[in-house]
């Protein structure tokens, strides 16, 4: 971890990796179950107190007949307490809760809450009309173990609960949500707010999961931080880092310099948007490689970038015969990054060029676009390279890196990530909603900026930019400098969307969010946090 990590960290967990939690503070700790329970009901408590007041709040509380639905019981019991009008549905047989929950059940009923059984369609209408003259609705129905799809009588609660329009509180995880990626289990509960416990679950951080959640609050209950904290848990929510000081007496060099090679006689705009965005990001020497026959109109556009005209092949393409000329530039210009493969082509001897430049160059190398393409028939190239290697595909080009089924990926995004990162010796930024970031070591970040209208041709190739600029600006670790890069990116999308709503969003608009996106970044840091990372509550 680096120094200049700010204080805020928040890792995430596989659902087995929070029950390891659980066990190791109860055997290893002495820290009851029934304590944990109390400190989770009693979280969502203050929550709701907090949100709404107590006193005369008309709160429904939906249990079902696990943890989840004594953490529930908690909740009830709290509210009833501070003088809310509190009426509990249990979903399924009391008589299968668990200690500590089936205490809870017990005080529940010896403090004459209101209390009801669904069973049947008669209750579920009971239920639903119940709905409608209430506040908050809080649900424990069914935790992180779900287990296949939710069907049957769980199934039809929630329906009823999600047509209600009511707010609705989530304990741990909405029910219905995988707790390890995110994905809906046949249905699943709209949240208002979810308040998970000792860390978030995937399930939580990952779409459609984080939707479902709402507000996610965050609560330690009485874990011991080094639990939390631990070294095997490996992966974390993708926080800012300081920015190093952008010297008075620095010139372009000192900032940076990229070279990119890309562009092909039908795509001018891909290299455009690399070498453009490194600068408006606080890159200092931005140079592009390109067709010699594509420079003249992306030169009429941008004329801050300094041009290298290349060979090109009959379709306009950049030619093998360039290959030792590259590597010669990037030695003699002391070039600090190189970004190879956006809007290049899938010309075969284009592609062979990306190869034998990919193995080649001793430099932090970023391959997107067609050069992912040109190295996943050769994945050698990257397992042999000597300097560090970052790769930023979407689901479909890592599926094509990896040889392996989208619907594969999706089933566990972090384990086939770190499983490939680790066997490429690369840096993987998997895009997408919440992206994730791959190391080599096998930690996974989860990037938590960035929104839908940035899912756009030519935003990719700004976040290569980026990704550079970080590193030119003197993040020199390359894990870090891709890490913010793609933090920044999808801030300034998300500043642009802001403006001009999320529909109309386009590359330009990204890119000229860039310099307020790294502002924000640099000057305060603590914002960011805010607005995009769980409250702990």
């Amino acid at each position: 971890m680096s120094l200049n990590t700010l204080r805020y960290r928040m890792k995430v967990c596989y659902s087995r990796e929070m029950k390891e939690i659980d066990s190791r503070a109860v055997h290893e700790y002495g820290v009851s179950e029934l304590l944990l329970m109390e400190n989770a009901g009693s979280a969502v408590y203050h929550l709701i107190n907090r949100e709404f007041g107590c006193p005369d709040l008309r709160v429904l509380v939906v249990a079902g007949t696990g943890n989840n639905g004594g953490d529930a019981l908690v909740v009830a019991r709290r509210l009833h307490s501070c003088r809310a009008r509190v009426e509990v549905f249990i979903v399924g047989d009391p008589d299968k809760y668990p200690e500590p929950a089936k205490r809870n059940y017990e005080i529940v009923l010896r403090s004459r809450i209101p209390t009801r059984h669904v069973n049947s369609a008669e209750d579920l209408k009971t239920l639903e009309e119940r709905l409608r003259d209430v506040d908050v609705v809080v649900v424990g129905l069914i935790g992180i173990g779900l287990k296949g799809e939710v069907r049957g009588l769980y199934r039809d609660v929630i329906e009823t609960l999600n047509r209600s329009g009511k707010k609705i509180v989530s304990i741990d995880i909405p029910s219905g949500i995988n707790g390890d990626n995110g994905k809906i289990c046949g249905v699943a509960v709209k949240s208002s707010s979810t308040v998970t416990f000792g860390l978030p679950k995937l399930g939580n951080i990952l779409y459609p999961g984080y939707h479902y959640c709402g507000k996610l609050y965050v609560s330690t209950l009485s874990y011991p931080p080094e639990l939390l904290l631990s070294d095997d848990i490996k992966i974390e929510l993708n926080t800012p880092v300081l920015l190093p000081e952008r010297v008075r007496w620095g010139h372009k060099g000192t900032f940076g310099k990229l070279l990119a090679i890309g562009g092909s006689r039908y795509y001018y705009g891909a290299p455009y948007y690399v070498s453009y965005s490194f600068l408006k990001a606080g890159g200092g020497y931005s140079r592009l490689a390109a067709p010699k026959s594509v420079i003249p109109y992306i030169a009429a556009r941008c004329s801050e970038v300094v041009y290298i005209p290349l060979e090109e092949t009959e379709e306009g393409s950049i030619s093998l015969k360039n290959t030792d000329r590259v590597l010669e530039l990037v030695e003699r210009l002391d070039i600090d990054i190189v970004a190879v493969g956006s809007g290049m082509s899938l010309n075969p001897e284009t592609q062979e060029f990306v190869r034998e430049v990919v193995g080649s160059v001793r430099r932090p190398t970023i391959i997107d676009g067609d050069g992912i393409t040109a190295v996943s028939s050769t994945l050698e190239v990257l397992k042999s390279r000597r300097a560090p290697t970052i790769i930023t595909p979407h689901l479909a080009e890592f599926s094509r890196l990896t040889g392996m089924e989208v619907a594969e990926v999706v089933e566990d995004p972090v384990g086939v990530l770190r499983k490939v990162a680790v066997e490429l010796k690369s840096y993987i930024v998997l895009k997408g909603a919440h992206s994730l970031i791959g190391y080599p070591d096998g930690y996974v970040y989860v990037n938590m900026t960035g929104n839908p209208g940035m899912a756009k041709a030519g935003s990719g190739d700004v976040l290569t930019g980026t990704i550079a600029a970080m590193y030119g600006i003197g993040l020199r670790d390359s894990g870090i400098a891709t890490r913010m890069g793609v933090l920044a990116h999808g801030f300034a999308g998300d500043l642009a969307a802001e403006e001009l709503g999320e529909d109309g969003v386009t590359p330009d608009d990204i890119l000229s969010k860039l310099p307020e996106a790294v502002r924000v970044l640099r000057e305060n840091p603590d914002a960011v946090i805010k607005k995009y990372m769980p409250e702990v509550v």
